[in-house]
């Protein structure tokens, strides 16, 4: 597959960015990060990267229009450990123009086993969505695109879902994933 360095350029720069999302500490559970309260009015800077968030139940819709760029949207959750600073993972899906595919990102930490899958379930009996790992940086990131298939199986899942990984002692990870709000996200972040 030919990858456009220009555009993973984009995904890893808005991904980076968007990585210091937190969430709200609940014991090792899916949590996104409220929305914040816009910004009173200031001297806009007229090549300043524009961003927004909305809240979809459990997850966020971030858009940003980076300068001289398209707006760029994307569906976000994150999962934190409670009592602990930072996000364990995040998983993104998003594209980067609307002619793109949809595309599956989740960022773990460092230390990962990286000759061990990375799984999205929507359930526990549900088919794993198998990712391979692309690249390691502050952490580590997983990406797909999204088959029409697996895309629709994610927007009709309910309930719990799960993130499966293995870590650097190759001990099976499992953490959660809520798909509370995920489908009206999902819509809104491809209108974009």
């Amino acid at each position: 597959m030919m990858v456009d360095r220009g555009a993973q350029r984009a995904w890893i720069v808005f991904f980076a960015a968007a990585a210091t999302v937190a969430g709200v500490s609940l014991p090792l559970s899916a949590q996104t990060a409220p929305a914040k309260p816009p910004a009173p009015p200031a001297a806009a800077d007229a090549n300043a990267p524009q961003t927004t968030t909305a809240t979809y139940q459990d997850w966020v819709v971030r858009c940003a229009t980076p300068e001289g760029g398209t707006k760029i949207c994307e569906a976000v959750q994150g999962v934190q450990v409670q009592g602990q600073q930072g996000l364990i993972a995040q998983i993104v899906i998003g594209r980067l123009k609307k002619d793109d595919p949809v595309r599956l990102i989740i960022e773990l930490p460092r230390g990962v086993w990286l000759q061990g899958p990375v799984t999205v379930q929507t359930s526990e009996k549900a088919t794993p969505i198998t990712l391979p790992y692309t690249r390691c940086l502050n952490g580590c990131l997983a990406e797909l695109e999204l088959k029409n298939d697996q895309l629709n199986a994610l927007k009709a899942a309910e309930g719990p879902g799960i993130i499966n990984f293995v870590d650097g002692t190759q001990r099976k990870v499992q953490l959660p994933l809520s798909f509370k709000g995920f489908s009206a996200a999902l819509d809104a972040s491809l209108k974009g």
